[in-house]
């Protein structure tokens, strides 16, 4: 599509929206943590909590907290007796074990968050500044996101308790607590999304129905066409480009790859969830136009070197990084090829796989190929819009026949022709097809960014049933 096409065409999907409203995207989906409200009872305090939340939204941790006066984060600081901060308790045990709390950074870098862990009768054992995004909307509101690995959370049961306290003559009006008396219950998960948000919707362990979502579209075409994929810190700009996910290096219990080109890519929002809820490290390495493979790519004679070089870096990198035992690969299942003479495209592809592979050092011990994507129509989204005006579901409203969106995919085909059970293939097709159809949107979230490439947001919710199936493939091997 040419630009100013594109252009008007986006403009229009963002007219669409304001014109429609609410309905844009269907009814009001809820992903925030829900607020619990104190009393006023710590009236000599500007610090006195009259709201707070703190729980999971996605894969991260929202803590927000509202007093009943203005302050300045330059006025927090322990020798003064000036705190607000967040006691967490693990499981069942009756004492926190550790203190999340606001300081101030100085300047102009504003609030931050420091950890504070405790053995079990309260000492200090250590404090350290967080990576968290924290910031103030008001003079009386803080808000701190950030993955529960930080705080050393793990899956599983967790308390808290908000508490604060102000520097003043009478200790008691100026410290509060919230709630006053017990704890927060809460629950990490692999995400927390609404019911039946996305692929959970099609879940196969049970049927699963929100009405409340069947008109909803998260996020809405216009939004989804220039958002992100999943964030990914820079390690190396050098050939191979890198990047990191997942928990950071300090407290991961393995470390894994995501090689393939920008289909690789698009997988990286589900294979957060896996990271984050197993404690790994993941390395992403891809390349526009160029999967891991022998096969030489349909690409200009430029691209085609470049190409090479990258295939080439890739392996020496795999080689200085024992580290890394599982790779996942993934790459558009409709690429061209350059077959000699004599051999089908096909079967030149799959050997092309087949042949990577076993390049690969030895210490990885685990190849996963996940299974590409379905396509969507040119007029999708534009399908999806004038479903939402009608007031119709925009899933089975726009859906494909499975037989055009579904191509087949050689490196799942060489996966499966490849005779060793250290290449595996993961194929999430029922989270987004049934044997018929292919759908647009599924539980109330938009598939696909764009014609072939999947929104971040689908591919996050996939998130815990590839972490499922994940642990699956990898109890398999044990046996």
């Amino acid at each position: 599509m040419n630009g100013p096409r594109r252009i008007l065409r986006l403009f229009s999907w963002a007219l669409v929206a304001l014109l429609v409203g609410s309905g844009s995207a269907g009814a009001a989906v809820d992903r925030e943590p829900k607020p619990h409200a104190d009393a006023a009872d710590a009236a000599g305090s500007p610090l006195d909590i009259r709201s707070f939340a703190m729980g999971q939204r996605g894969i991260e941790l929202v803590l927000r907290i509202t007093t009943a006066g203005d302050w300045e984060t330059s006025q927090l600081s322990s020798p003064e007796g000036r705190t607000l901060c967040v006691k967490l308790f693990y499981g069942a045990q009756p004492t926190p074990r550790s203190r999340l709390c606001f300081f101030d950074r100085g300047g102009e870098d504003g609030p931050g968050l420091t950890l504070t862990r405790l053995d079990p009768f309260g000492n200090t054992v250590s404090t350290t500044i967080i990576e968290a995004n924290v910031r103030r909307t008001d003079a009386r509101s803080v808000q701190a996101i950030f993955a529960p690995s930080v705080a050393y959370l793990s899956l599983g049961r967790y308390s808290w308790q908000a508490e604060s306290n102000w520097s003043c003559a009478d200790v008691a009006a100026c410290k509060d607590l919230a709630p006053d008396r017990g704890n927060v219950i809460a629950q990490i998960k692999p995400l927390a999304e609404p019911r039946c948000f996305g692929a959970a919707s099609r879940n196969p362990r049970y049927r699963c129905i929100n009405r409340d979502l069947r008109r909803a579209v998260v996020p809405t075409p216009e939004v989804a066409a220039l958002s992100p994929n999943s964030r990914c810190t820079i390690v190396s700009q050098r050939v191979p480009y890198t990047c990191r996910f997942g928990v950071r290096p300090g407290i991961a219990d393995r470390t894994i790859a995501l090689i393939g080109d920008s289909h690789a890519t698009h997988w990286r929002g589900a294979l957060e969830v896996v990271a984050q809820a197993r404690r790994w490290q993941g390395y992403s390495i891809t390349r526009a136009g160029c999967p891991l493979s022998t096969a030489t790519p349909d690409l200009s004679k430029a691209r085609r070197s470049a190409c090479a070089q990258w295939r080439r870096g890739v392996f020496a990198w795999l080689a200085r990084h024992p580290e890394v035992d599982t790779v996942f690969v993934s790459q558009l299942a409709g690429l061209d090829v350059r077959a000699p003479r004599g051999v089908s495209s096909r079967d030149y592809q799959v050997r092309g796989y087949i042949r990577a592979w076993r390049r690969l050092p030895k210490t990885v011990r685990r190849v996963i190929v996940l299974r590409d994507t379905p396509v969507n129509s040119e007029n999708g989204p534009d399908c999806v819009m004038r479903a939402l005006r009608r007031g119709r579901a925009p899933g089975p409203a726009c859906a494909l026949r499975r037989s055009r969106a579904l191509r087949p995919d050689p490196a799942a085909i060489a996966a499966r022709r490849a005779g060793t059970r250290r290449v595996r293939v993961l194929d999430m097709t029922r989270f987004m097809c049934s044997p018929r159809l292919c759908f647009p949107v599924v539980g109330g979230v938009l598939v696909h960014k764009d014609n072939t490439h999947i929104t971040n947001v689908f591919g996050t919710t996939l998130g815990p049933f590839v972490l499922r199936r994940i642990d699956g493939l990898l109890a398999s091997r044990r046996r």
